[in-house]
């Protein structure tokens, strides 16, 4: 149900993309952390981090067209993210794989927005998901873990980043950036919590419509 309203939103959404300035691709790696503490508030030293992908599809719009050179736009997205992590005990491997669909909304600031070739730009963002699948292997014992509560539900992501941009033409630019993330379960009425610290560097691509 959460992934046919994040679906929703995000078409209606992109019923302003005739008014939008650009259109982006992105793709990246993400390095996640979690953090976990069970029903005591104890947390797990065993948890290391661990790598996946990133993915987002979005348009781009300024907040004043009025004034060209405005440094302020305001990003629209469908992101695709991997939280993924291992832990070691005596004992046991684990390996956690999830997969997670969402909306984000950014809000970038263009250092050096009276130049075209290349440019600067600060953003902060927020991010709501939900997971579309994922699995926590024990040795070789693979369990289905998209209906625990600390997995399941609403997941909000705050961001920071920045990003470097190059205009090959007037018609494709090029990024590349970096993001920091903290991503909540806010549905979890369980005794046991668990976010995600998430350290994502990506390249994008950028096509102005306007």
């Amino acid at each position: 149900m959460m992934l046919k309203k994040c679906l929703l939103f995000f078409l209606i959404s992109s019923g302003f993309f005739v008014q939008s300035q650009e259109l982006f691709f992105t793709l990246g790696k993400n390095y996640t952390t979690y953090d976990y503490k069970n029903s005591l508030g104890n947390s797990s030293s065993s948890l290391r981090s661990g790598d996946g992908a990133f993915y987002q599809l979005g348009v781009d719009f300024k907040l004043n067209k009025a004034a060209q050179s405005s440094p302020f736009s305001y990003a629209l997205s469908l992101v695709y993210n991997q939280f993924n992590a291992v832990g070691v005990t005596q004992s046991d491997n684990y390996t956690w794989t999830t997969n997670y669909i969402g909306i984000q909304n950014v809000l970038n600031y263009a250092l050096f927005h009276n130049t075209e070739v290349f440019n600067i730009k600060t953003k902060i963002g927020f991010a709501a998901s939900t997971i579309l699948k994922g699995e926590q292997q024990i040795n070789n014992n693979v369990y289905d873990i998209t209906k625990h509560d600390e997995f399941s539900g609403l997941v909000i992501q705050p961001s920071i980043g920045v990003d470097l941009h190059y205009a090959i033409n007037k018609n494709i630019n090029i990024s590349g950036g970096y993001e920091f993330s903290k991503a909540f379960n806010v549905s979890n009425a369980s005794s046991e919590q668990l976010s995600f610290i998430n350290n994502q560097i990506h390249l994008g691509l950028h096509f102005p419509l306007q």
